[in-house]
């Protein structure tokens, strides 16, 4: 079943399952998703289920509607595409299998690259659900994720988006966030969380470290930076 996640500064909020055909998204709590902002209109914008096809619609709220970086009226949404609303970012995820090969297809289920280039994210606001760890400074290097264990061993992904998405859907899903200030591995589906450095990370947006080793689905990866 296609879903979404609503995130705020890459902490996951929630999980929404898109199992009817209208979803209302707005700052008022008589929405279906209610993200209570002042930077949300009271009815900002809606998604559309046609099958198994997602369509969102802004309502003509002040701020507008983005996907990947892009203002929109109306979109279709693909899997991984990444809706900004206000400060708050969705993340959809079809119910279709993808045509990625095996190794995409267990390991990365990732949207396409954007556009357009983002612009810098603001400083999160101090929050009791910020991080706790550290985060490493910033560095325009570029991350990569080598897989050490299982029938991939030896390949590498560069993250390169500012979304890369791990795992599979339905069993263990984890996001990998591309920020100023570094990488974050965040859990998003899943009984058991991923663990870096053989130490299962929380609901938080866990700081990614040059030589981490971090495990999903038994299998384990390094993540460093190219040089």
């Amino acid at each position: 079943m296609a879903k979404i996640t609503l995130s705020l500064d890459g902490n996951l909020i929630k999980e929404i399952k898109l199992n009817r055909e209208i979803f209302t998204i707005g700052r008022r709590p008589n929405n279906d998703i209610q993200i209570d902002n002042l930077a949300v209109s009271g009815e900002h914008a809606i998604i559309t289920m046609r099958g198994s096809e997602a369509f969102i619609e802004d309502l003509n709220s002040t701020n507008g509607t983005k996907v990947n970086n892009q203002d929109v009226h109306k979109q279709h949404l693909k899997e991984g595409d990444e809706v900004l609303i206000g400060k708050h970012i969705l993340h959809y995820f079809s119910e279709k299998p993808t045509e990625n090969t095996d190794f995409e297809k267990t390991m990365m289920l990732g949207r396409p690259p954007i556009a357009s280039t983002p612009k810098p994210a603001a400083a999160p606001p101090k929050s009791t659900i910020e991080p706790q760890a550290e985060a490493p400074n910033f560095t325009p290097r570029l991350g990569v994720i080598k897989v050490l264990s299982g029938g991939n061993t030896g390949k590498e992904l560069e993250l390169s988006k500012n979304l890369t998405t791990l795992g599979k859907t339905g069993v263990q899903v984890a996001v990998i966030t591309k920020r100023p200030q570094g990488y974050f591995l965040t859990h998003v589906e899943g009984e058991h969380h991923p663990s870096v450095n053989q130490k299962e990370i929380g609901i938080q947006a866990h700081p990614l470290q040059e030589e981490d080793t971090i495990e999903l689905l038994g299998i384990k990866m390094m993540f460093f930076y190219r040089s």
